[in-house]
């Protein structure tokens, strides 16, 4: 994501362009020129994420039926691998090298990644909330049970309400990482929204609501993956988004 760096949780996501924010809008078109994409397009890309997620759903829904631990656990363990190694690997490439825009033009090779990275990050998102349910009531908290849920809810509002204000508060496209395909559209820090208060929202607070799906289902399995899921996702902030920024910075 770039999470403004991004980015869901999920869990990025965050998150997941860069969590640092760019902010600042692309060149007007000129006068009389078509729009970008047709309603049309727009409906039938929309159909087609939707449907390319539907087995990753039907995935979900049965490992919680088997209801086996192992496979929950290395389930998500590999959907988190998988969409952190992806992201981290395909960026530092793009960044250093230009290899993702070397064969086309920066709009399509980003559109390209933006679905592959879509697609994992969802996986991601049904192997960790699988995870919560399978391993679900194996934590035990002191005091009534009523505030364990309130707690649990409370994150999960305030995660995801600080992922969509801080990706309402960035240039379109930035939550995946569109700033490392477009730079010279990308060429302002962001100081709205969370991005007053928080240099790395998403990547953060912004995780909040995955403790607060484990905090509800009371599984500290799934407390310990939405810790493993922002271990990862902030690796990329350090290693990738961040050396990418200084580099952009200096030209």
């Amino acid at each position: 994501m770039s999470t403004k760096n991004p980015q869901p949780f999920v869990v990025a996501a965050q998150p997941k362009g860069s969590t640092h924010a760019p902010r600042g809008g692309s060149p007007n078109p000129p006068v009389g020129a078509a729009p970008a994409s047709a309603p049309k397009g727009v409906a039938l890309d929309s159909f087609r994420v939707w449907a390319g997620h539907g087995p990753l759903v039907l995935a979900g829904v049965a490992v919680g039926v088997v209801g086996s631990v192992p496979l929950a656990v290395a389930w998500f363990v590999a959907s988190r691998l998988a969409y952190v190694g992806f992201v981290g690997f395909a960026l530092r490439a793009q960044s250093r090298h230009g290899a993702l825009t070397r064969h086309e033009g920066p709009e399509a090779a980003w559109r390209k990644f933006r679905g592959r990275a879509s697609r994992l990050m969802f996986g991601d998102v049904i192997a960790f909330m699988a995870l919560c349910v399978v391993t679900r009531g194996t934590l035990a908290l002191p005091g009534p049970v009523w505030l364990a849920l309130t707690a649990g809810l409370v994150l999960v509002v305030i995660g995801i309400g600080i992922k969509f204000w801080a990706t309402a508060s960035l240039d379109a496209g930035t939550f995946y990482w569109r700033d490392f395909f477009v730079p010279h559209e990308h060429t302002n820090r962001s100081a709205s929204g969370p991005y007053r208060w928080l240099a790395n929202p998403m990547y953060t607070v912004g995780y909040a609501h995955a403790y607060g799906f484990g905090l509800l289902l009371s599984s500290w399995p799934g407390l310990a993956g939405a810790a493993f899921a922002q271990l990862g996702i902030t690796l990329v902030a350090v290693l990738v988004e961040r050396p990418h920024g200084r580099r952009f910075a200096r030209g």
